[in-house]
């Protein structure tokens, strides 16, 4: 039952093909239509068999189809070639209307093409490489009494165990950054960069056999012969070596973990930007092991302490549940802590768009957001059908001045079938125009989005062969959908209605062309209120007062070229004497993440068991960091000289009841665990916003540690005097550390890099809906235009009468005034519902206001008043004399 349903044709398309096709030929075309059709299921899936039987039907109706439309015997080709001129003629005759239809047609399609490029750059993000669908990164969920915690960390013996153990996995690959940036030197021309954490990547040596990132230069076979070998990015090479030879040049990488000189084996093409793996440099990762955390690593035996990324190829053959069943054993034989662990195998094209599912994104820059994809969508089809819906109402409209045109044609024998195929066809000539002029406003636009989104997007849709099957399907459905209402209603009318008399003719129901009206201006009031209520909620995040202090917080990288842990400490000491010495310096400290970063870790209560550890974010810092970031303390005190480094935390109110604490107090002295080291709580501040607001308050804690872990030194300053301050402390900085580039930025401009994403997804949101107010106000103005033109004789009149041209503009308005208003009280519980929608997923969010329905809704009066205004008032300043003077 469910495969004869299945295979099933689609009804409505065969309804609409039965309309056009002589009785006696259906059962034969449906018959090959539909064997077609089942083969299609069986080979390419029912969605695209599906597309082609409207496409195949399509074709049909408009002319393109094989079969005999028409109860006469006639040459299709000569047929074909009369529409042409017909539709050429008519669009030249009225060449205003004709290109307002265009026009509109095109920005929307355009649009459309633009939105569709980015949901497709955004869903597309590591589906180059060879392996994608049988690629994995691995996922551990571990589950804590009823609370479940997920992070793509694991054991570095995990991938090692994985691969002998399980025949179907092929390779497997360990990833890990740099704990902390680096300074990278060459030394031949000494060019000094700072390069951040995501800059410098450890891989193993299976990297180029499960990713295809192409070689520019060097030899696949060797790049990783030894452990201070490394691979940069054609970018690096240019950056450190400009037009010189890199290969078998040094670079001296200065910072923890592994600081050494690195020979450049290799360089690799820019990376793509649609890879959620971004890097500059590629390090084996037995330096990291060996040389970065050698102690730990044999400590605790390559399944705790020391974690990193893993990810697993697997045979084509292979059973991903399967081999998931397998790796939750091989976790469980080594698992001696009582959580229990699952994995979860995350395929490589997810970790971009779903990483945010997990509590740990993990070694990911930026993620994407389906939300927004379904959200552009959307905006897309509103577009499009804004458009369509000019072209009928301008159609319609128009149609009265053709009633005569199609009175004689019907009189001298034409078939209905055979004007419906006219009106169609003509449809179809402004929707193919209209189709080529928007590919090249797509690649106008484009450069546009790329500023937006800061990625440089191409227009390399066009090259994907299904595209242009959907694009050829939308322009055939856009044809029939705008086209098909104005046929059916001119070629209905009796031949006699039409020669009768010379008035025009009404045409069409006066009713749809209101209904369309009032679906553009609702679709154009819900994109200005969209775009009012995202720049309204990001304006308020950034405007919301912190909890802690960000504008008079300057942040300077810390010292990093020199390895022994006393000369660190000491400069830095003597660093921190020299700013407080400064007037302008009121507060000094060094931690391991700035605003806006953070860690994630496995801290628990001591006496607790460890099946029972929730995940906390952490900040590593040294002394000062309360009385810098200006932290509240609600028990206990500050970090202070003689606290041992590592063994004492400040935790915030949430982590208090997340590790079940009575209270502050009760807190205070108590000890948490992290690594089977015990720190005592010495602190308990308020909850600060080091995070975004959109997430709620979420446990923190703040563990003293010293200054050679921490990449970052902050400075609570006086801005009186920004480049005076600058000034001394870039005169210090340069005296302690003259082998260390002097780089800095304000705390709050970190934190506020946060709101990157929402503040891109409002810029792209009010453009799009900027074209598509565009678009409904073109076909307003030609409709207004039109309507006005046909009442020219009246105003004429009312003129002679008395009437001044204040009442002529109003009663020319009243009735889009009524539509607006109609429009309006539709958009109000629209408004309300997908805003509600929208603001839930933020934690802090302003409230729906009056200010969310009136402002938009004044918008949108004031624009179209100004586009109606404009010709009503023309034609009411007239002279009467012109308009009735054939009269």
């Amino acid at each position: 039952m469910q495969s004869r349903e299945k295979k099933k044709t689609p009804t409505m398309a065969n309804w609409l093909a039965s309309r056009f096709i002589d009785a006696h030929l259906l059962e034969e075309f449906f018959g090959d239509l539909k064997e077609i059709y089942e083969y299609r299921i069986s080979t390419k899936g029912k969605v695209y068999a599906t597309l082609m039987y409207w496409v195949d039907v399509l074709h049909l109706v408009i002319g393109f189809a094989s079969f005999n439309l028409f109860k006469r015997r006639t040459n299709p080709a000569i047929m074909h070639k009369h529409y042409l001129l017909i539709a050429i003629r008519n669009l030249a005759r009225t060449k205003i209307y004709s290109i307002i239809n265009i026009l509109s047609l095109a920005v929307s399609m355009g649009v459309c093409l633009v939105i569709c490029q980015y949901i497709y750059f955004e869903l597309s993000y590591d589906c180059f490489h060879t392996n994608y669908k049988n690629t994995y990164r691995v996922i551990i969920e571990e589950v804590n009494t009823d609370l479940k915690e997920t992070s793509p960390l694991i054991g570095y013996s995990f991938g090692v165990s994985a691969k002998e153990d399980i025949p179907e996995i092929k390779h497997f690959m360990r990833q890990q950054r740099f704990n902390r940036g680096a300074i990278v030197t060459n030394p031949a021309n000494q060019l000094i960069f700072h390069e951040e954490i995501n800059d410098l990547l450890f891989v193993d040596h299976s990297f180029f056999q499960m990713f295809n990132f192409p070689l520019k230069k060097g030899n696949q076979k060797s790049l990783f012969d030894d452990k201070y070998n490394v691979v940069i990015t054609e970018k690096t090479a240019k950056k450190y070596f400009g037009v010189d030879e890199p290969i078998g040049k040094t670079l001296r990488i200065n910072g923890p973990p592994s600081p050494g000189d690195y020979t450049v084996t290799a360089v690799l093409e820019d990376l793509p930007l649609n890879s959620h793996l971004q890097f500059d440099f590629l390090i084996p990762i037995e330096n990291y092991i060996e040389f970065g955390w050698g102690g730990a690593v044999k400590k605790q035996g390559g399944w705790n302490g020391f974690s990193v990324a893993t990810y697993l190829t697997l045979d084509e053959s292979a059973d991903p549940d399967l081999v998931r069943q397998k790796l939750n054993r091989l976790i469980a034989q080594h698992n001696d802590n009582g959580i229990v662990k699952n994995v979860i195998l995350q395929p490589i094209a997810d970790i971009y768009m779903k990483s945010n599912i997990y509590a740990d994104a993990g070694f990911i820059s930026s993620t994407g957001n389906m939300q927004n994809i379904r959200v552009f969508s959307i905006i897309s089809l509103f577009v499009l059908f804004i458009a369509w819906a000019n072209y009928v109402n301008l159609s319609t409209a128009r149609s009265m001045l053709r009633a005569k045109e199609v009175g004689v044609r019907k009189s001298i024998g034409a078939f209905r079938k055979q004007l419906i195929s006219q009106f169609i066809f003509e449809s179809l000539l402004v929707n193919v125009i209209s189709a080529l002029v928007a590919i090249g406003f797509a690649f106008l636009l484009l450069p546009f989005l790329s500023d937006i989104i800061g990625k440089e997007i191409q227009l390399s849709l066009i090259q994907n062969p299904m595209f242009w099957v959907w694009f050829l399907a939308i322009v055939l459905f856009g044809s029939l959908f705008s086209g098909l209402y104005p046929a059916f209603v001119l070629s209905s009318l009796k031949p006699i209605s039409m020669l009768k008399g010379s008035k025009a003719v009404q045409v069409g129901s006066v009713n749809l062309r209101k209904s369309l009206i009032v679906f553009q201006f609702l679709a154009s009031l819900l994109l200005i209120s969209g775009s009012y209520l995202v720049y309204k909620q990001t304006s308020f995040m950034k405007g919301q007062e912190l909890t802690i202090e960000l504008e008079k917080i300057l942040v300077l990288r810390s010292q990093q070229v020199a390895i022994d842990t006393n000369i660190i400490q000491s400069k830095f000491k003597l660093f921190c004497n020299e700013m407080l010495g400064l007037h302008v310096v009121s507060a000094v400290t060094s931690s391991t993440v700035v605003p806006g970063q953070f860690g994630v870790n496995s801290y628990r209560r001591l006496g607790q068991p460890e099946s029972a550890t929730p995940y906390t974010r952490s900040i590593f810092a040294g002394i000062g960091f309360s009385e810098t970031y200006g932290l509240k303390f609600l028990a206990g005190g500050p970090f202070t000289e003689g606290m041992k480094e590592e063994a004492v935390v400040i935790i915030n109110e949430s982590a208090v009841h997340t590790f079940g604490f009575a209270s502050p107090e009760d807190a205070i002295q108590q000890n948490l665990v992290l690594g089977g080291r015990q720190r005592t709580v010495v602190g308990v501040v308020e909850n600060f916003n080091w995070h975004s607001l959109k997430e709620p308050h979420i446990p923190y804690v703040i563990s003293l540690t010293n200054v050679r872990q921490n990449p970052y030194i902050s400075l609570k300053m006086s801005v009186s005097d920004l480049a005076g301050s600058l000034a001394q402390v870039e005169s210090k900085f340069r005296a302690l550390y003259p082998d260390q580039p002097f780089e800095y930025f304000f705390a709050d401009d970190a934190f506020n890099r946060q709101y990157q994403s929402e503040v891109q997804f409002g810029k792209i949101f009010f453009s799009f809906a900027a074209l598509a107010i565009f678009i409904a106000c073109t076909g307003l103005f030609a409709l207004v235009s039109f309507s006005t033109t046909l009442r020219v004789k009246e105003i004429g009149i009312r003129k002679v009468l008395g009437a001044d041209a204040r009442h002529l503009v109003l009663l020319l308005s009243k009735e889009y005034v009524a539509l607006i208003s109609l429009a309006i009280l539709a958009a109000i519980p629209m408004i309300w519902y997908w805003g509600s929608l929208w603001l839930s997923n933020y934690a802090t969010r302003i409230h729906i206001g009056l200010d969310l329905f009136v402002i938009p809704a004044l918008i949108l009066i004031i624009i179209a008043a100004l586009t109606v205004s404009q010709k009503t008032f023309t034609t009411a300043q007239a002279n009467p004399v012109d308009s009735l003077r054939k009269e």
